[in-house]
């Protein structure tokens, strides 16, 4: 009878059932995965540490990796064009695009008043430059709806949620478990917005200039003052007339930070800075691409962009 019972506990136990093999894009989405699927889940990311979110080509290994997932999860096509061609051919899988998921809160890229400032000094430019503009942009339009969702903690609460649902669907044995992580990753995100809040307090309205416009959603959720942004793209150099145009404005704006980006040079930031009163601030990193990937990514990632822009707008 011992013998007969434990070979039911083996067949039965829960614990020894596997769990849905999910890839994502980014380091970012894996952490929020990994939040709900438990311990021990292994989620693959696509992109490794410091890649580039919005430019990449998948290796034969991570083209594997997409055809044999049960699930992939990406922020879609916004921010990760090159990843919308292999999803259509590989994915056997699931997709859960997460800035389709309903209810979340979208805008738009803001209008920049700095390029209607540069824009017929530049029109000769872009004229013999055409080539080298489209493959250094290629697919990452700063127009149309702003993907840099996750910047906004109320959107991940919701994606928290649909995550649930969706391993919920691909693995209904363990429903309950995966709806119970996912509130609770939820019940800590807010819990995170006011953590964010706290540090951010301090900044007010100070007015701040950031490398490219990925900071719509941050602005928004915590009432921050942005006031320019020195690229209009992700991967485009900034031109000689909109370099001029900024250093021109930002003295009547009242700008008191400037921020570099991570995998980006800050030569064009302090270009911009020069003769002005603005600080350069540390290096911000939206997306946490250059952060050790773990469950707390996310919150790692907003605690730090947070602290930086606190500790240069009061110098801390």
């Amino acid at each position: 009878m011992s013998r007969l019972l434990c070979a039911l506990l083996l067949t039965t136990s829960p614990a020894l059932a596997e769990a849905p093999s999910v890839v994502t894009d980014l380091p970012l989405t894996q952490s929020l995965v990994a939040g709900i699927l438990g311990e021990g889940a292994e989620v693959t990311a696509l992109l490794e540490r410091g890649a580039d979110p919005h430019h990449a080509q998948l290796r034969p290994s991570q083209a594997r990796a997409l055809s044999g997932a049960d699930l992939v999860v990406w922020i879609g096509p916004g921010l990760s064009p090159w990843l919308q061609g292999p999803l259509d051919s590989l994915a056997g899988g699931r997709v859960l695009d997460l800035s389709a998921v309903p209810g979340l809160y979208t805008q738009d890229f803001a209008e920049d008043e700095h390029d209607d400032h540069a824009h017929d000094d530049q029109d000769h430019d872009h004229a013999h430059d055409d080539h080298d503009h489209d493959h250094d942009d290629h697919g990452h339009d700063h127009s149309g709806m702003d993907p840099h969702l996750w910047l906004d903690p109320g959107n991940v609460a919701i994606w928290q949620r649909a995550l649930g649902a969706e391993l919920a669907a691909e693995d209904p044995e363990h429903a309950a478990d995966y709806s119970a992580r996912a509130e609770e990753a939820a019940f800590r995100t807010e819990a995170l917005r006011a953590e964010v809040a706290a540090i951010l307090a301090p900044v007010g309205d100070a007015g701040l200039v950031m490398f490219h416009d990925a900071y719509g959603y941050f602005a928004h959720a915590f009432g921050l003052n942005v006031v320019a942004t020195i690229s209009d793209g992700d991967a485009s150099a900034p031109g000689a007339a909109r370099i001029a145009a900024l250093r021109a404005d930002l003295q009547q704006d009242q700008a008191v930070c400037l921020f570099p980006e991570a995998n980006h040079p800050d030569d064009f930031a302090r270009v911009v800075a020069e003769g002005t009163n603005l600080r350069i601030g540390a290096p911000l990193d939206p997306a946490g691409m250059g952060l050790e990937p773990g469950v707390d990514l996310y919150a790692r990632l907003m605690r730090g962009l947070a602290q930086s822009i606190a500790d240069c707008v009061t110098g801390g």
